[in-house]
């Protein structure tokens, strides 16, 4: 063949072939390991034909950006107690949507250990996670935004029984509750050492505890954070029962904090009242001093469970409309009603439908399921985490 017939083909033939996609993805057809980690192995978009619990016999280590979406699944990923479930590199970003993360174990993030990544995760549980260190079902050392999720039952060493925010990180929290989460160091729900600003907004905290300080929030010294139309109540510490506020900068806006045990709402530093708060029954966080009548945790409706306002409840249209008119909240309760319903929005998460039943509509939480015992092995290495200390 001659030279230029030759370059001619070796042309066309390079504007005939179609490029390999960057990122594959692909369906779960079967809910095991093999078949994850399969689907996973060149990022894209993950999502699933099947209904089960995915049990790992090691961490699944992101290393391309990746969604993985259970939406109309019922998907649970664990960790058997022995692993940690994911490790996200860095600068790397990974979505979840619709999932439960479970029975993780590891040093840090029992659920998702974030080395400098980017996670998002939506309408999702993490549940029964355990980290030696900080971070039951997340540590974080990169950027998280964690919306309408549930944090159940999960446990740190060090810290941060549900959420660890590491130093230089970036954490936004809306519309989701944590409970149930404990730590015998700070921060039962969420500890926060980051310098960046923090925000949490329309969220519930209930029954969380800590030994080392605030039961159900720690706030790390000269760290700035944010909590806004959120209701915290029955969390436990005998060091700020539900906050613990040893950063310069701190502040509450239209925010229920109350029926702290073992100690005062708050401590530490002083709060800031951003406005619309109430505490009760001391007035260690700022706000007027008044009963919510909180109703159980349980199903109202929406993504999450929620603590209803009760008839009488001094949280009725007592809220500041300008707050919760602003982004993050923008005129929503954490169940997604429209705010006011009355003549004012309402303080807490919680928006009461006046004159009206409110029928629970939840999304049902997939049950995690016993798993067989798998071989441990070892999880990515875990980096240095710096734990809280209390600044006098």
């Amino acid at each position: 063949m001659r030279p230029k017939h030759l370059i001619t083909l070796l042309f066309m033939l390079a504007l005939t072939t179609t490029p390999s996609p960057a990122h594959a993805g692909g369906v779960v057809s079967v809910c095991d390991e093999a078949h994850l980690r399969t689907a996973l192995a060149g990022g894209g978009s993950v999502t699933f034909a099947c209904n089960g619990t995915i049990t790992l016999a090691a961490t699944i280590a992101i290393a391309a950006n990746a969604t993985i979406d259970g939406s109309g699944r019922s998907v649970t990923i664990s960790g058997n107690h022995t692993v940690g479930v994911f490790y996200v590199n860095p600068g790397i970003a990974l979505n979840l949507n619709v999932l439960t993360i479970a029975n993780g174990n590891a040093g840090d993030g029992g659920g998702i250990y974030n080395d400098g990544g980017t996670v998002t995760v939506s309408d999702s549980t993490f549940s029964d996670n355990s980290a030696g260190s900080v971070g039951g079902a997340i540590s974080n050392l990169g950027t998280v935004t964690v919306s309408d999720c549930m944090f159940t039952g999960n446990s740190a060493d060090g810290g941060g029984g549900g959420l660890y925010n590491a130093y230089y990180t970036a954490l936004t929290v809306r519309n989701s509750t944590f409970s149930g989460n404990t730590t015998p160091g700070f921060g039962g729900a969420i500890s926060n050492s980051s310098f960046n600003a923090v925000t949490i907004s329309n969220s519930t905290f209930a029954d969380n505890s800590a030994q080392g300080g605030g039961g159900a929030i720690w706030n790390g010294y000269n760290r700035v954070l944010v909590i806004i139309n959120s209701t915290l109540s029955g969390n436990s510490s005998s060091l700020g029962g539900t906050i613990y506020n040893n950063g310069n900068s701190m502040t509450l806006k239209n925010t229920i904090v109350a029926n702290s045990q073992g100690s005062g709402n708050c401590e530490g530093n002083a709060v800031t009242d951003g406005g619309g708060n109430l505490s009760f029954p001391d007035a260690t966080c700022p706000g007027v001093v008044a009963n919510p009548v909180l109703g159980p945790l349980q199903n109202n409706g929406g993504h999450t469970l929620t603590m209803a306002l009760g008839a009488g409840s001094a949280a009725i249209d007592t809220a500041i409309d300008a707050i919760c008119a602003a982004a993050p909240v923008n005129n929503l309760d954490q169940r997604g009603v429209s705010r006011p319903q009355g003549a004012h929005c309402d303080i807490g998460a919680f928006e009461v439908v006046q004159g009206a039943t409110a029928t629970p509509t939840a999304t049902q939480t997939p049950t995690v399921t016993p798993t067989p015992t798998a071989t441990p092995t070892s999880s990515p290495a875990v980096h240095a985490i710096y734990l809280p200390m209390i600044v006098r």
